[in-house]
């Protein structure tokens, strides 16, 4: 009996193949980690599944539950955020991220630059916790009347969710530890979140607090993470909503919100609804045929023509808001954009010498090497953020000692 089940055992084993054996013990011994990517973002929700395996470099896209949002106030949002998040089997076995709209979200990436009075003696623990609280407040009291105009709420509403030290310079030298060295000056670079009070108490109620990884403004991760892979001095990127455009500004000491300005997907449709005298839905759904070639050449042509004078109104207020003649725009819409933006037809239109480029999350997967599979019936709203904030918590800085003198300070100004 026992060599009959030998037998069997390894003709089994040459039936299935190696390959298939090494990929069960594989998946036996090797477990994935587990996301959800809740999006807060112009007048929707959206909560995505992932499944990452960071050693074969692999992402699958298993569920997401998207929700349009009416009225867009902090209330309303976290009362949607919480039935989709009902909607999921035991949220705490995951990692969870937060991705927010710069309507309620302000992460903002710089630095700050202190004097030392005792500058002949050695930096001990006592004094870094003491630089870094300093330093803490002065970022957070420089940004905070700037972060609560552009979210539209008092000052005093403002509360700093997220800190995480980026890196830090001694009389202009990078180290890992400015622990035991000498110094005159300290620069420590890094990223805070500031989001507004009602939401961050929302989010205590909903959330599993030891599960969230990352809080942060959703077009500033992207400018991140477009950042670490680009490796361009500086560029902008405009994130196009339906009715809004917001642009975020990326260079080597600053990652920001820049500004907004009114025009998005429904200028596109009205145009359209004007002109053919159509009802929004049918009007979109004309414009996503030209957007697929799907009409007669002649049609197309006229089609594009009608579009331009909308796009040119687009591209106006981008030129009013960059403040420079020459330089990269990458343009990520959560909506199907007419690709006649990045002819060279078009822009051949601007005043300035602006570059416009498309975004795709191919940017992301081939730099960084990773292959990103899409369960059957999964539609994403915008791929693209949501693994740029998946990618983001990998760039998290690694100090863990100086992360938590940082967020240890954080708790004077939550209160």
């Amino acid at each position: 009996m026992t060599f009959l089940k030998i037998y069997v055992a390894m003709l089994c084993l040459k039936v299935l193949g190696f390959n298939y054996i090494k990929e069960l013990l594989y998946n036996l011994f090797h477990k994935s980690e587990h996301y959800l990517v809740l999006e807060i973002l112009n007048h929707y929700v959206q909560i995505t599944f992932l499944k990452v395996d960071h050693k074969r470099k692999k992402i699958t896209v298993e569920k997401n539950w998207l929700q349009p949002v009416a009225e867009f106030s902090p209330a309303n949002i976290l009362k949607e955020a919480n039935l989709l998040l009902k909607k999921i089997r035991q949220p705490r076995n995951f990692k969870i991220i937060v991705g927010l709209d710069p309507n309620f979200a302000t992460t903002i990436y710089s630095s700050v630059s202190l004097i030392r009075p005792n500058s002949k003696s050695l930096i001990d623990e006592a004094d870094l916790d003491n630089l870094i609280s300093q330093a803490i407040w002065r970022f957070f009291d420089r940004h905070r009347l700037k972060a609560a105009q552009k979210m539209g709420v008092a000052d005093v509403d403002v509360i700093l969710s997220d800190v995480r030290i980026r890196g830090i310079k001694i009389d202009g030298h990078k180290v890992v530890n400015p622990i035991g060295f000498k110094a005159k000056a300290i620069e420590i670079f890094f990223s805070q979140t500031m989001l507004i009070r009602d939401l961050l108490r929302g989010f205590k109620d909903i959330l599993p607090k030891e599960k969230v990884v990352l809080i942060t403004e959703v077009g500033t991760s992207i400018s991140h993470v477009l950042y670490r892979i680009l490796e361009k001095d500086r560029f902008f990127i405009a994130n196009l909503f339906p009715n809004q455009t917001s642009v975020y500004f990326a260079s080597a000491n600053r990652l920001t919100h820049w500004d907004d300005f009114e025009w998005g997907e429904n200028d596109l449709s009205h145009l359209l609804s004007r002109h053919f005298r159509l009802d929004h839905p049918t009007a979109k759904m004309v414009l996503g045929s030209y957007i697929e070639n799907n009409a007669s050449q002649n049609f197309l042509r006229r089609f594009e023509n009608i579009l331009n004078k909308e796009l040119q109104i687009f591209a106006n207020g981008l030129e009013s808001l960059v403040n420079e003649d020459s330089t990269d725009i990458y343009l990520n819409a959560f909506f199907n954009l007419p690709p006649v933006v990045f002819s060279s037809r078009f822009q051949s239109r601007l005043q300035k010498s602006l570059k416009l480029l498309p975004l795709s999350t191919n940017l992301i997967t081939e730099k960084l090497g990773y292959e990103v599979k899409l369960k059957p019936s999964v539609q994403v709203k915008n791929l693209f953020s949501v693994l740029a904030m998946l990618f983001e918590v990998n760039f998290l800085p690694q100090n863990d000692k100086l992360s938590h003198l940082a967020n240890r300070r954080v708790r004077w100004l939550v209160t």
